[in-house]
């Protein structure tokens, strides 16, 4: 027990190291720190510009562009509602994220919105059903990815 309390303390101390980097976002050890890795993460190699915390639907934009970034560690993202852009991304245990779409809300708003609506309100979509729906989108929709 002893060690989890350490690991646990260490987790705490580097989400706080985190946030003083990217005040912008909030890093609390939960869904939340996946989710503020990734946007932060989507921020360096998209070139994005965060939204404030709390801004509805959209988390960054690129332009006149507003972005939602998803980021996983499992097989499937969520969404509530169609955004304006979508960026799904995966994110590997050394830091590195593999994209599984970008582009257009629209097209993945549409393989969910007849469906019934989840207790939690977020419809879940698979990352292989992104990917071939990423394969419809020509690449001057996809937002750039600036930095490797």
């Amino acid at each position: 027990m002893k060690d989890t309390r350490k690991i646990v303390a260490d987790l705490y101390a580097l989400t706080a190291a985190l946030k003083k980097l990217h005040k912008h976002r909030n890093f609390t050890p939960d869904g939340i720190l996946v989710g503020s890795l990734g946007e932060v993460l989507a921020e360096y190699h998209y070139g994005l510009k965060p939204l404030p915390p709390g801004t509805a639907l959209h988390d960054c934009k690129k332009g006149r562009k507003l972005v939602q970034v998803k980021t996983t560690q499992r097989e499937s993202i969520q969404i509530g509602d169609n955004c304006d852009y979508l960026l799904a991304l995966k994110l590997a245990e050394d830091g590195t994220i593999e994209e599984w779409y970008n582009g257009p809300g629209h097209p993945v708003w549409e393989r969910v919105k007849n469906k019934t609506r989840p207790k939690n309100g977020l419809y879940s979509v698979r990352l292989n059903v992104l990917r071939k729906l990423m394969a419809t989108v020509p690449a001057n929709r996809r937002l750039k990815r600036e930095k490797p």
